[in-house]
């Protein structure tokens, strides 16, 4: 037996020399792969060196001075909390190398568990000596232990879970003093918070996971080793979401599984924030009742001031009855009878759809025209609703002198005539108005011209025209192409294109080049778009910074099969609306590839087989497809064209091998086009094959990717 004792204090001795030297060296050793399998162990062996020297400590203890202690058995229980100790050690260090852990922040950890394991081997190296058999001597021994043990893992856990993990059941709660709505951030207030309760805990300064820190506005906007977590304005391709509406079993999937999860109205205003711009030091009173961000606000702060109607609330039926693609009713609060109504589609707009709404007139508080036709009947209708506290009215075509129909709002406090025709002599009639608090008048150039005055004589009323710095260009926006059609059969398509910043030139080009603000053609009002190719245009002003471009891809489609089937299994989750007739129903998807236009394809290569009545005469077949490298949708690697009369007896017609992308990059569409000798076939099979293996720079690298396609277009 004391042959196994002398063989385990030499591994005890050997675990300890290895923990020195890991110490001594610090980062001057590298960490092979397979030693980081190791150190990932860590938090697996930790607990059995506590529960053994919790156990020791209480036998010790328990049993001082008792006749009865087996001391053999007692010796290889201690050993057992030493070696096992030592190897949690060093593990530990090995974890410690890692990338993501700041060595500043953790050494207060790594030295704890460094100074108990070399006690815990003096403890055992020394048992038998004079010191430790004087009951004072392991009284010491056990309490140093005891808390050298609370110290470690106190900091051990909250590099893991958090500050004060351990104590907080009995530590007080801070009280946050509540935000009253009119003082509330959206960042500081809404964002932050989520943050911190939902991803700081693996995302700090003592454990930045990915190398990233979320403890300040600067760390966030760093991004990690991934990049940049969001990119302003468009929620749908930023890293943050995409990692957040992954599912839960996917590695990648933020928060892991295990910690808590974001709920709903949390996902909702990250995205919301998001899609604003991401704003830091932006109030939530600064923007509109009625924008998204705005209403989830509603629900999370007080109003300091906060409004009690006198009117009943509507019908729930009568809501749900009136609200549509078109029009969205909703109230403006929890448990409030007030309601806000937004409307869209400007195309589907009509003085009818406002008169459907009188049945509603009182509870009416916030209503969204933004973008609509108006006309002086239909602010007729507006003038109405006589409990209207918001009305935006921006970009719309409302005529001036029509805003003498809103002098009986009473209760109207805010209005938006941004982009509007409005001049300043229609603005007089609104400064009768007893409520009235402001006007938003951002690029509505007519009413520019008396509005000193008229903020002069208005002191109560604050009319807000916008930011205006001579020392600083901003950029434009990418001009909004209006027209949805992408396929080009039986005659142009005529494109036409907007931009909100009136006084823009819009230049554009069809052949996929860039435009630029000398050369490229002018848009005028429309452009006859005949043929297959890429569109391109910018927006250009002087004193502004040229926008980005916007693109889109233009098909054509000489012959449509009469069927097609599918020769391999579809995705079980994205089968299209109509399965494989999908491809060639002429309707083009977009960048939502979850809308039921798109097939994906990931387990299996897509294999789709087209039947035509009578033989044709092909030169060309394009694939039509969306890349989104974020959600794992890449390229197909090789797109092939069979043909034939006989399905069974089909030759290939082209094979495109695709280059794989090397860097992350936005969503975008992309036709994959076949081009070969011209041949009559009855019989056209594509086979497209999806990525094996995501590429090293990915995140998900080594897991196999997707391909999406909506159409086949054949010419």
């Amino acid at each position: 037996m004391q042959r196994w004792k002398n063989i385990g204090f030499n591994v005890l001795l050997c675990l300890n020399c290895f923990l020195l030297v890991f110490v001594i060296a610090g980062d001057k050793l590298k960490v092979p792969s397979w030693l980081q399998v190791a150190g990932r162990m860590h938090p697996l062996v930790l607990h059995f060196p506590i529960v053994l020297l919790l156990v020791y400590i209480i036998w010790k203890w328990t049993s001082y001075k008792k006749a009865s202690l087996n001391n053999d058995a007692a010796d290889w229980f201690l050993l057992a909390t030493a070696i096992t100790a030592a190897i949690t050690a060093d593990m530990g260090w090995l974890l410690s190398r890692e990338p993501g852990y700041n060595a500043d922040a953790i050494a207060l950890h790594q030295w704890g568990g460094v100074v108990l394991t070399l006690l815990l081997f003096a403890w055992y190296g020394f048992r038998n000596t004079k010191f430790f058999n004087a009951g004072w001597g392991t009284a010491t021994a056990a309490g140093l232990s005891f808390a050298l043990m609370l110290v470690t893992g106190h900091q051990g856990s909250t590099i893991t879970h958090g500050e004060n993990f351990l104590l907080a059941p009995v530590t007080p709660e801070k009280v946050k003093v509540p935000v009253a709505l009119d003082q509330a951030q959206i960042f500081t207030d809404m964002v932050m918070p989520i943050f911190e309760e939902k991803c700081m805990s693996c995302h700090n300064s003592k454990k930045a996971k990915g190398q990233l820190i979320m403890e300040t506005a600067a760390l966030l906007q760093k991004g990690g080793k991934h990049g940049v977590l969001w990119t302003s304005g468009q929620p749908e391709i930023s890293l943050l979401l995409e990692r957040i509406h992954l599912p839960e079993d996917n590695k990648k999937h933020m928060p892991p599984v295990g910690k808590p999860q974001l709920d709903e109205e949390e996902v909702a205003i990250l995205y919301q924030w998001i899609k604003a711009g991401a704003p830091f030091d932006k109030k939530v009173i600064d923007i509109p009742e009625t924008d998204s961000l705005r209403i989830l606000a509603a629900g999370r702060f007080g109003s300091g001031q906060e409004e009690h109607y006198a009117f009943a609330a509507a019908s729930e039926s009568d809501i749900e009855k009136l609200t549509n693609t078109n029009r969205l009713i909703q109230p403006i609060a929890m448990e409030s009878p007030a309601l806000t109504v937004n409307f869209y589609n400007q195309q589907n707009f009509s003085t009818a759809a406002l008169k459907e709404l009188l049945p509603l007139k009182t509870q009416i508080v916030s209503l969204d025209l933004a973008y609509m036709p108006l006309k002086e009947e239909d602010m007729a209708v507006v003038g109405e609703f006589l409990n209207l506290r918001n009305l935006n009215l921006n970009f719309s075509t409302v005529p001036g002198a029509s805003l003498a129909q809103l002098k009986k709002l009473a209760f109207l406090k805010h209005l938006s005539l941004s982009g509007t025709g409005v001049a300043s002599k229609d603005l007089a009639v609104l400064t009768a108005l007893p409520q009235l608090q402001s006007v938003y008048l951002w690029n509505a150039p007519g009413a520019d011209k008396d509005i000193a005055a008229l903020q002069k004589a208005n002191p109560a009323v604050r009319f807000e025209t916008g930011f205006m710095n001579d020392s600083m260009m901003l950029k434009l926006n990418p001009p909004i192409l209006e027209t949805e059609q992408r396929i080009v059969n039986g005659g142009p398509i005529y494109l036409r294109l907007k931009h909100y910043i009136k006084g823009v030139t819009i230049r554009y080009t069809m052949d996929g080049s860039t435009p630029d603000s000398v050369h490229s053609l002018v848009y005028k009002d429309s452009v006859p778009m005949d043929h297959k190719g890429i569109f391109k245009a910018r927006a250009f002003k002087k004193g502004w910074i040229g926008s980005d471009s916007v693109a889109a891809s233009f098909f054509q489609n000489s012959f449509r099969a009469d069927s097609i089937r599918n020769l391999t299994p579809l995705d079980s989750f994205y089968k299209g609306s109509h399965f494989a007739k999908t491809l060639i129903d002429g309707d083009k998807g977009d960048f939502n590839f979850r809308n039921g236009k798109w097939l994906g394809f990931r387990r299996n290569r897509m294999e789709m087989l087209m039947r035509y009545p009578e033989p044709v005469t092909v030169s060309s077949v394009t694939l039509s497809t969306v890349v989104d490298m974020g959600s794992y949708i890449m390229p197909p690697v090789s797109v092939e064209v069979w043909g034939g009369s006989d399905e069974k007896k089909l030759t290939r017609l082209s094979v495109l091998h695709n280059p794989m992308p090397d860097s992350m990059r936005a969503p975008y569409m992309w036709g994959y086009e076949c081009n070969f000798k011209p041949v009559t076939v009855k019989y056209l099979k594509v086979v497209a094959v999806p990525v094996s293996k995501m590429p090293a720079w990915h995140p998900g690298k080594g897991q196999p990717g997707w391909v999406f396609t909506d159409e086949i277009f054949v010419n």
